[in-house]
Order: structure tokens, then C-alpha cells, then sequence
């Protein structure tokens, strides 16, 4: 006689099994969901220490865009040119669509079409502290050679270990990635979106910012390993800026509804009308407003 269904004996073990696996789950995701952005910065340090123990990953991977005598020829690749200048001109487009809506709920107040302002901010503020802060200034004080500018691709630069101090460039060097940092900050995009579409709009976001910095790697002007820590600084920065952010959302939110209608309709009256109109007319609007 066959017995296809389970023992009472198995029975009882395949929940404790699921249980069991649940709860290391849940331990193991624990610190993700409470600290993220420590997470993120122990996972920087372990990537940086690779590169720096393995140092021909970084060689191998610009090796396999280079020509012997020939540099990097995609660089002059008309497609991947204009990939490159996308990814340049998307900071200044995104900045100002952010600051138009930003605009938007100060002077029409909270819409169920706008993302509330401290998530705006949110966003600004992740290009401002990590592509204009943090990676600008690692660009400027660590002194890494390009991969097109090293001897092992016909430069004339010796090549240097991710955060070490080097003189073999002056200013806008290698490491880290300027615009690998720009595409990653595009992800921070995904908290304007509705809660339950995040995750869906951050995976978008993500395939257009691996092309960006791929392609730079791809040029000979960043190693993998700047692309790699840009990265992990705009996460770290995205999660670190959450808390104080989400916890003064309310007062920021307040702040900023509906409270720029008056000062712009000043502005403009002292732009069409001059100061002296602007102010005896406001003044003459607040008098009409008090006597009502």
C-alpha cells in the first residue's frame, strides 16, 4: 500500500521548520529595517576593503572597455555621448521640477496631486549633501587618477587604491563618481511616489542610473570601484535623511501649504506696480481685510 500524504509526524515539522526559518528572517532583517543606513555603511566598508585587497578588479573591469593603443574608443560612441550629457542635464531638470512643486504647495496649499514638501526636500537635499557634498569633496581631496589617464592604458598617472591620498590628479578626479552619485540620487525620486509604488519606481529609477554609470566606466573616466562607493554614499545619505525629515514632516508640511500665497502676491506687486504702490497697496488690502 502507497501512503501519499504526510505522517503526523511530518506534519508537525514542516510548521516548526516555516517557524523556524521566519524567525531567522526576521532577525536577519531586523537591522535592515531599523537601521538601514548603518547597514549600508558597513556594507561600504566591506566593498571598499575589497577593492582595496583585490585591486585588479578595478584594472580588469576599465580593461575590458580598453584598446591596446587606442584608450577607451567608446568614448567617442555618438549614442553613449548623448547617454552622458542626458545624465548631466537630468540634476538641473530634476532640481527645478522639485522646486516648481515646491512652489505649487505654497501657494496652492496640500493637493492629492502634489508630493507633500518635506518629501520635495527630502530629495534636494540627498543631491545637495551627497553629489554637491560629500562626493564633490571626495573628488577634489583624494587625488585619483582617471582609468584613461593611468599607465595601464596608455596615460602617463600611476594607478591609485580607492581612498587613498594621491597627487596624480589635481581637481575633478576619478574617485569618487560625480555622475554614478547623480544617477543613484535619481532612486531618492521614488518617495514622491504613492507608498504602495516605491519599490516599483525605484526599480525603474535603477536601470537608467546602472546605464549612466556604466557608461562611464565604459568612457575609461571611473573605476568600478567610484561608481561602486557613490553608490553606497547616496543610499546611506537617502536612509540617514529619513528620520529628521519624517520627524518634523508635520512642521515642515505646515510651513510650507498655502503660507507663500502673500509673500509672492507682494513680490509681484512690487515688481508691476514698484515698492512704494506694493506697499501702500497691501497695505490698504489688510485694512479692508481687518475692517471686514
Amino acid at each position: 500500500m502507497i501512503c501519499t500524504g504526510l505522517s503526523d509526524f511530518d506534519r508537525g515539522r514542516r510548521p516548526a521548520r516555516g517557524a523556524l526559518a521566519d524567525s531567522l528572517g526576521s532577525r536577519l532583517l531586523a537591522p535592515w529595517r531599523q537601521t538601514p543606513e548603518l547597514c549600508l555603511f558597513l556594507l561600504l566598508v566591506l566593498a571598499s576593503g575589497l577593492f582595496i585587497l583585490f585591486p585588479h578588479v578595478d584594472l580588469a573591469t576599465s580593461g575590458f572597455f580598453a584598446v591596446p593603443g587606442e584608450g577607451f574608443p567608446l568614448a567617442g560612441n555618438e549614442t553613449l555621448l548623448a547617454i552622458r550629457d542626458l545624465n548631466r542635464a537630468l540634476p538641473g531638470w530634476i532640481a527645478v521640477t522639485l522646486l516648481l512643486l515646491l512652489l505649487a504647495r505654497g501657494t496652492l496649499g496640500a493637493q492629492r496631486f502634489l508630493p507633500a514638501p518635506h518629501r520635495i526636500l527630502h530629495v534636494l537635499a540627498v543631491y545637495a549633501v551627497a553629489c554637491l557634498g560629500i562626493v564633490h569633496l571626495l573628488k577634489n581631496t583624494m587625488g585619483r587618477a582617471r582609468p584613461e589617464h593611468i599607465l595601464a592604458f596608455g596615460g602617463d598617472k600611476v594607478f591609485t587604491l580607492p581612498w587613498e591620498l594621491s597627487d596624480a590628479c589635481r581637481s575633478n578626479c576619478s574617485f569618487s563618481s560625480g555622475e554614478a552619485a547623480s544617477a543613484m540620487a535619481m532612486l531618492a525620486l521614488a518617495l514622491l511616489a504613492p507608498r504602495g509604488w516605491r519599490a516599483l519606481c525605484a526599480l525603474a529609477l535603477a536601470l537608467p542610473g546602472a546605464v549612466f554609470s556604466v557608461n562611464r566606466i565604459a568612457f575609461g573616466s571611473h573605476f568600478l570601484s567610484d561608481v561602486v562607493v557613490s553608490w553606497l554614499v547616496v543610499a546611506i545619505v537617502i536612509f540617514a535623511l529619513r528620520h529628521p525629515l519624517t520627524r518634523y514632516a508635520a512642521r515642515i508640511d505646515g510651513a510650507v501649504d498655502g503660507q507663500w500665497r502673500g509673500p509672492l502676491r507682494d513680490a509681484l506687486l512690487w515688481v508691476t506696480r514698484g515698492p512704494a504702490r506694493a506697499s501702500s497697496g497691501a497695505h490698504g488690502l489688510s485694512s479692508r481685510r481687518s475692517l471686514s
